[in-house]
């Protein structure tokens, strides 16, 4: 048997449960989750728990969401009015199992043998479970279940039953089941909604052969869903089929007449489709396509289609831990769940918590481009690029926002959201987070500098450049003795709020005006038609253009001469520190413990705001000043976010402090399996997770592309025999081997490149090893 770890076995390709506790239910439910990037499903037990307190019955569709009205108790101009969550839908999941009128469930029934395990090879939940009925009666029960990465309207559950000491009758009941509510909204701001109630009022239900269908519209948002499920049974014994109904349920009843050791198959296929995809006869007609096609070509076909995709993208992604199973396990853990989290079709995006849960009500935030589009960028750079063509295909809202924000000119993207406008009720902490504009840009920056992808660049992403410039422009004013700066806005540090030349965004904003400067000479140079049709599209003016780099050039970026740091905005060092010595530990986080008044008043940051602009903009900061900048804002930040403890570890290796790097890194390695701060039962820290990867490519690996040059810095910690990472840059794959002494550089894919190994230039060629000494 393999170590356990609290109360998931250690295993270095999935998590596995071999005793089933109550306590632990809401949490595991979220770790056992499984989807495909549209398909969310918590992993809850097929026939549910019947006691509710300890479950979080979840199935979630990517961008499908209700709306409900903003309440305020005092209301400001261009406060958003609409929110928007996504929706817990129809539950087409459930299969029981029935025998002398007992229900078999995990919380109640008498289990002799149990294990789970979620394969991060095979992308499937599995279950295996020995139950004795009270009568005496041993069945066995085993159930698989995958969302398929290759159809993403398509999810499969398989359910064996075979009965150990008897020959009887066994019920098995398939369901849709309707009734189906989303959180209500709590006292933590993160979790709930404003949605009370069922929030999908059924439509119609029916049942036909083998075939059950329910479809179901939203209350407020006006979609209808459509779910269609198919039953394939096989078995050798004989069986009866009935249907079974009710105001929210529609299934069937198989009555088999079952004999000892022999085994009844139920393979049931799902299939959601939804009219905010597609008109309400395409939705039915891709529902039913997808549905035939998986009957056709059988459970076992569609699990190996799975780990055929799967398999890609671990030979393109895997990290490899040598000498360390309880972090090995972690790292490929959070890479398959941000995998099967993310939106591919470039009109979804990922959720916060991913598809695991309800927090934030499945909003999409500035996590996306800062912490999910890097893994993708340098390893499945077209998941990158669809995350990108979201914000595109959103850019009209984010026009609509700028024009509500008094800017003639322009988009300003949401803080939060699922279809582009903004609905964050509390703007100090959203609204007033213009840095998201540059995140942007950023990302759109760095995807193009790995890729080369010109066409993206030249059709979409100058668009947002230029929209989203115009921005900065218009926000900042020149100050004497200071330069261009920009007042009224809120850094990521959220426990600082409505500052003047917040340093991150001053930072970023320079050098997204810079990047759409240079992108509009590009296009002006090599694409002149699509330039000139862009700016008559846009009404964009060449004088616009100048004033970017004007304000580019002197943009102003707060520093403090005395105690030579780079100060977090205007005013920030001239409060009050945070009296830390006498915050007892269950006052954190602090958001949920004290006015925000009470924390903005103070020196104490909730997460990384100037540090994170020296990892991204490391290049421009000597060894020294990045010392005293992590030094000073280290001892003031809780890391009441779970966005911070990566960018600390990266900038800690970037600076030499190779232990403090370690120590932070393992708080994000194993953030939920081992629930370190508490709510994982609401659903995964999917920035954390991604900054995880982060933290081992670009902080032990050192790995940063400068000028179109890509270079390498690695160091490896002491706990640690060894580690290997892989980065994809514009077609090549380089795989990466750190070890005490030396570091291999191997090109598995791609035309030969030079890279930068510390200061040394090291050709590489395709299937050839290149091996360095690491420096003293």
């Amino acid at each position: 048997m393999n170590e356990l770890k609290n109360d998931i076995l250690l295993d270095e390709w999935k998590i596995i449960e071999e005793t089933f506790d109550l306590d632990n239910s809401l949490k595991n439910e979220t770790l056992f989750s499984i989807g495909n990037g549209y398909i969310g499903m918590r992993g809850n037990f097929e026939e549910g728990l019947k006691d509710k307190r300890y479950t979080v019955e979840g199935t979630y569709l990517n961008g499908f969401y209700d709306t409900h009205q903003i309440k305020y108790g005092e209301k400001a101009y261009a406060f958003p009015e609409i929110g928007q969550t996504m929706l817990n839908v129809l539950n087409a999941k459930v299969i029981k199992v029935i025998v002398d009128d007992e229900e078999f469930n995990m919380s109640e029934s008498i289990i002799q043998k149990y294990r789970r395990e979620l394969d991060f090879k095979e992308a499937t939940l599995k279950r295996e479970v020995v139950w004795k009925t009270k009568t005496g009666k041993e069945v066995e029960i085993k159930t698989e279940r995958l969302v398929s990465f290759n159809e993403k309207h398509l999810a499969a559950v398989r359910l064996i039953v075979r009965p150990l000491n008897f020959d009887g009758k066994i019920k098995i009941v398939s369901l849709i089941d309707g009734d189906v509510k989303n959180l209500s909204a709590e006292d933590d701001p993160r979790v709930g909604s404003g949605i009370s109630g069922r929030p999908l009022k059924i439509d119609e239900k029916s049942a036909a052969e083998n075939r059950l269908k329910m479809t179901a519209m939203t209350k407020n948002s006006n979609f209808k869903l459509l779910c269609i499920v198919d039953n394939i049974i096989n078995t050798e014994d004989g069986y009866n089929t009935n249907v079974i109904e009710d105001d929210y349920k529609i299934g069937l009843i198989y009555d088999i007449n079952a004999n000892r050791n022999k085994e009844t198959v139920l393979d049931k296929y799902i299939t959601y489709a939804t009219t905010r995809d597609y008109n309400e006869n395409e939705a039915e007609n891709k529902a039913v396509e997808v549905l035939n096609k998986a009957t056709e070509a059988g459970f076992n076909r569609i699990k190996e289609e799975q780990g055929l995709y799967l398999k890609k993208f671990w030979d393109m992604a895997d990290i490899e831990i040598y000498g360390d199973l309880f972090l090995q396990q972690g790292i490929r853990f959070n890479m398959f769940h941000i995998l099967q989290s993310v939106g591919r079709d470039g009109f979804t995006n990922i959720a916060a918590k991913g598809l695991t849960g309800e927090g934030y009500e499945g909003h999409y935030f500035w996590d996306t481009e800062m912490y999910i589009i890097p893994l993708f960028t340098y390893t499945k750079p077209e998941v990158a690029r669809k995350l990108l063509e979201y914000r595109y295909n959103t850019l009209d809202k984010a026009r609509e926002r700028a024009r509500q924000m008094s800017h003639n000119k322009g988009a300003l993207y949401p803080w939060r959201t699922i279809n582009g406008e903004e609905c964050s009720a509390y703007y100090p902490a959203s609204t007033a987070q213009y840095h998201i504009n540059a995140d942007i840009a950023y990302a759109i920056k760095k995807y193009f500098e790995a890729t080369g992808d010109y066409e993206f660049l030249v059709n979409y992403g100058a668009e947002i450049l230029f929209e989203t410039a115009r921005i900065f422009a218009d926000l900042g004013h020149y100050a004497e003795g200071k330069g261009f700066c920009i007042d009224g806005v809120t850094g990521p540090d959220e426990y600082t709020a409505v500052v003047n030349n917040n340093a991150y965004t001053n930072i970023m904003a320079k050098d997204h005006l810079d990047f759409a400067y240079y992108v509009s000479n590009l296009l002006k140079e090599k694409y002149e038609n699509i330039y000139y049709k862009l700016k008559e599209k846009i009404q964009l003016d060449e004088s616009e253009i100048a004033e970017w780099k004007r304000a580019a050039d002197n943009m102003y970026i707060p520093y403090d001469e005395r105690l030579k740091i780079h100060a977090q905005d205007d005013t920030f060092l001239n409060k009050k520190v945070w009296d830390f010595e006498n915050t007892p530990k269950e006052k954190y986080p602090l958001l949920l413990n004290y006015h925000p008044l009470v924390i903005y008043r103070h020196q104490v940051c909730k997460q990384a705001d100037w540090v994170l602009a020296l990892f991204l903009h490391g290049e421009k900061f000597d060894k020294e000043q990045k010392i005293r900048d992590y030094e000073y804002y280290e001892k003031v930040t809780t890391h009441d976010s779970s966005l911070s403890p990566c960018v600390f570890s990266i900038v800690a290796c970037d600076i030499g402090y190779t232990e403090k790097a370690y120590e932070y890194f393992m708080r994000t390695a194993r953030m939920d399996l081992d629930d370190h701060h508490g709510n994982t039962k609401d659903g995964i820290h999917a920035a954390n997770m991604a900054g995880s990867w982060m933290g081992i490519v670009f902080g032990f690996g050192g790995f940063r592309i400068y000028s179109d040059k890509i270079s390498f810095k690695p160091i490896i910690p002491g706990h640690w025999n060894k580690y290997s990472f892989k980065v994809n840059y514009k077609g090549r794959l380089i795989k990466v081997t750190v070890e005490k002494e030396t570091v291999s550089f191997e090109l598995i894919e791609g035309q030969g490149i030079n890279i930068n190994f510390y200061e040394k230039e090291v050709e590489l060629k395709k299937s050839e090893l290149v091996k360095e000494k690491m420096p003293l």
